[in-house]
């Protein structure tokens, strides 16, 4: 799932693609359909991909970077932007501050 949640931020994948002034329509996923995506991590890096503007051999050494390219995807993931009407993620949340309160309780 933490693939569709990546998918949420064209500017951040344009950023992280080397291409943050690239104009090629991206269509990413409405927030509330990011979840639907059988296949998220194919997509993304489908996406990153086309947002690059690469073509070739040079498109080629851009994919071996997925990992990194997800990593830095996941840095930038602002927890008050888009990703707020995202299901999954608001139970993420909601696990993750009811484990913090148990734990410090």
């Amino acid at each position: 799932m933490t693939e569709a949640w990546l998918l949420l931020d064209e500017r951040d994948l344009r950023v992280v693609a080397g291409n943050p002034n690239g104009r090629m329509d991206l269509n990413l996923p409405r927030p509330k359909s990011v979840e639907t995506i059988p296949d998220p991590k194919a997509e993304l890096t489908e996406k990153l991909a086309l947002a690059s503007g690469l073509s070739g051999r040079r498109l080629a050494k851009f994919r071996q970077r997925f990992p990194e390219h997800r990593r830095q995807l996941l840095d930038r993931i602002n927890p008050a932007g888009p990703i707020c009407d995202v299901p999954s993620w608001n139970s993420f949340n909601e696990d993750l501050l009811a484990g913090l309160q148990q734990a410090a309780g």
